[in-house]
């Protein structure tokens, strides 16, 4: 058995919702992250991000993880 085999048959085939990109467009204005929205809508960050691009929403406004200070 792989992995495949493992997930639902809809995996990945379920349409946006006009209320998920509602959502979607709140928490990117938010300054949330890809991982938190994605997390928040059950999809995939990929899916988060495709969505993002068709609704054309750039992604210089999603929040992005501060970047660890290197040791001194």
């Amino acid at each position: 058995m792989n992995l495949h085999d493992q997930m639902p048959r809809n995996y990945g085939k379920r349409p946006w919702q006009p209320e998920e990109d509602n959502q979607l467009r709140e928490m990117v204005e938010a300054g949330k992250t890809i991982t938190m929205i994605s997390l928040r809508l059950k999809r995939t960050v990929t899916a988060v991000r495709g969505r993002l691009g068709i609704l054309k929403v750039p992604l210089g406004k999603v929040g992005r993880r501060p970047k660890k200070n290197p040791p001194a």
